[in-house]
C-alpha cells in the first residue's frame, strides 16, 4: 500500500515542487521588476497588485528566517515526538481526525488481524497473540483499547465482545471475529477481517490520489493565475488611460 501510494503521488510531487519554485520566483523576483516599471507612472495601482507587492515585499525581507524556521520545526517536532506523553497527545489528535483518522485506525486494525490470525493459527494463546499484536499497532490509542481488549479476555469475554466495547475497532472486523469464533475457525476470520480491512485503505488510498492531483493542479493553477492578473491589471490600465 505504502508502494502503490508512492507511487500515485510521484506526479502530483513533481508538479507541486515545479509550481512552488515556480511561485517563488515570480512573487519575489519576476513581479517587483514588472509592476515597478508602472509605479513610475504616478497611477495609483490596482488591489491586487498592491497586496501582492507586499508580499513580495515580505518574502524578500523574510524567506531566510521562514526556512529556518521549517528546519527548526521539523527538528523540534523529530525531539518532542521522542517523549511518550508528546507522541500519545499527537497520535489522539490523529485518531480523532475526520480522515486521516480512520485511514489510521483501519490501518492499525489490519495489521492486528493479519498479525492474530498468524499466531491464532498456529495455535498461539489468545492472550499471547493479543499481547504480541500490541507491538505491531502504531497509534497509542490503538495500543490503549487492545490492551483494554485483552484484560477483558483474561477475565472471560470473547474476543469479538471485548474488541467492540472499546469502541476503536472497525464493526466489520469485530462482526467477523464473532463469527469466527461462533464457527471456531477464528484463524479464518481473522485472515478475512485483515482482507477486508486492507482493501478497505486501498480503496480509500486510491481515491485520496485519484482527488489530490486535480485539487493541486487547480490550486496552483489559480495562484499562478492571480500572480499574471496582478501583473496584467497595470498594463490594461495604462491603456485605458493612453485611449483618453
Amino acid at each position: 500500500m505504502r508502494s502503490r501510494l508512492a507511487l500515485a503521488l510521484v506526479y502530483p510531487s513533481i508538479v507541486m515542487g515545479v509550481a512552488i519554485v515556480v511561485v517563488g520566483a515570480l512573487l519575489v523576483y519576476v513581479l517587483p521588476q514588472v509592476v515597478g516599471v508602472f509605479q513610475h507612472a504616478h497611477q495609483q495601482l490596482p488591489v491586487l497588485t498592491r497586496a501582492l507587492i507586499a508580499l513580495s515585499v515580505f518574502l524578500q525581507a523574510t524567506w531566510v528566517a521562514w526556512i529556518a524556521l521549517a528546519i527548526a520545526l521539523a527538528v523540534a517536532l523529530r525531539v518532542v515526538m521522542r517523549r511518550p506523553a508528546t507522541r500519545a497527545t499527537v497520535h489522539r489528535l490523529l485518531w480523532r481526525a475526520p480522515v486521516i483518522g480512520r485511514v489510521l485506525r483501519y490501518l492499525d486494525a489490519a495489521r492486528l488481524a493479519a498479525t492474530l490470525s498468524i499466531l491464532v493459527g498456529s495455535r498461539v494463546p489468545i492472550l499471547q497473540a493479543l499481547e504480541a499484536g500490541t507491538g505491531v499497532m502504531t497509534l497509542v490509542p490503538m495500543r490503549e483499547a487492545l490492551s483494554t481488549a485483552a484484560r477483558g479476555v483474561r477475565e472471560g469475554m470473547p474476543l469479538a465482545r471485548a474488541l467492540g466495547a472499546t469502541h476503536a475497532f472497525p464493526p466489520v472486523m469485530v462482526h467477523l471475529i464473532s463469527s469466527g469464533e461462533t464457527s471456531g475457525r477464528l484463524d479464518e476470520a481473522l485472515e478475512r477481517a485483515a482482507r477486508q480491512q486492507q482493501s478497505d485503505i486501498a480503496t480509500r488510498l486510491t481515491v485520496f490520489a485519484t482527488l489530490f492531483e486535480p485539487a493541486m493542479i487547480l490550486f496552483m493553477g489559480g495562484v499562478v493565475l492571480t500572480i499574471v492578473l496582478a501583473i496584467l491589471l497595470p498594463i490594461f490600465q495604462l491603456n485605458s488611460l493612453v485611449g483618453k
